[in-house]
């Protein structure tokens, strides 16, 4: 009996089941039938048995068309993993070459210097700018000590002009 989908309102038919569990129901069958007497021969009931392997017949070929699918999976992403593979390769051997190409080795030496005349630059700014804000608080610091000097300065002055 097939059941009904609760947020669509209408029929859903039951998954098939697969060959293991057609298999057991086979093994059951064979179990629960009676034994003829005196012979290894058993009663089975023919339309449950003919149901069975028409059932089995039916999920080998959904079995192996999943178990192809995913062989072709397989092979697909072989295949993409060695495109991968080759194209890395290619750009590492193009990167070598470059490289050691004298004209690599000159263009990587240029970068570099101008990295590194970059960072010297950063650097003469941020010291520059440091240079700078400890000369202006010395310079703070002077300013009112000479205030203060000439406060007491005057303050002598006016008491000795008393």
């Amino acid at each position: 009996m097939a059941s009904v989908d609760e947020l669509r309102g209408y029929p859903v038919a039951e998954p098939a089941p697969d060959l293991y569990q057609l298999l057991e129901r086979l093994q059951e069958l064979a179990e629960r039938s009676r034994r003829m007497p005196f012979s290894n021969s058993l009663m089975i009931d023919e339309h449950e048995l003919l149901d069975l392997v028409y059932s089995l017949r039916q999920a080998f070929p959904r079995e192996l068309r999943q178990a192809r699918r995913v062989l072709q999976d397989r092979q697909q992403i072989i295949a993409e993993a060695q495109l991968e593979a080759q194209r890395i390769l290619a750009t590492a051997q193009e990167r070598a070459q470059y490289l050691m190409s004298e004209q690599g080795i000159m263009n990587e030496t240029r970068a570099r210097c101008e990295e590194m005349l970059r960072q010297a630059m950063e650097r003469k700014q941020r010291i520059m700018s440091e240079t700078d804000e400890y000369v202006r608080q010395m310079l703070e610091q002077i300013e009112a000590a000479a205030l203060s000097t000439l406060q007491h300065v005057q303050r002598v002055k006016t008491e000795l002009k008393l």
